[in-house]
């Protein structure tokens, strides 16, 4: 396990603990999501910007690698309607 980096300002354990529980995928495509749009240089996020980037990130395993997230997951449900 990788240590997170460490600033006074940053609560950094706050973040770390959102993935203790993982049953669904949201939250990794959530968290690629933001990385993302910091990467394009925007520190103002929309809602439904990220909600695209998710599902076009979640596209490409489900599409291309034919992998099910399971009868929970609900973003691969919403990739099912664009199809």
């Amino acid at each position: 396990m990788y240590n997170l980096p460490q600033h006074n300002l940053l609560q950094i354990n706050l973040l770390a603990g959102s993935f203790n529980s993982t049953s669904t995928t949201y939250k990794f495509y959530w968290f690629i999501a933001i990385l993302d749009e910091l990467e394009h240089g925007n520190v103002k996020i929309n809602k439904q910007h990220l909600f695209a980037r998710m599902i076009a990130n979640a596209w490409y395993t489900i599409n291309y690698f034919h992998i099910s997230f399971g009868v929970q997951d609900r973003l691969e449900r919403a990739i099912c309607v664009f199809q």
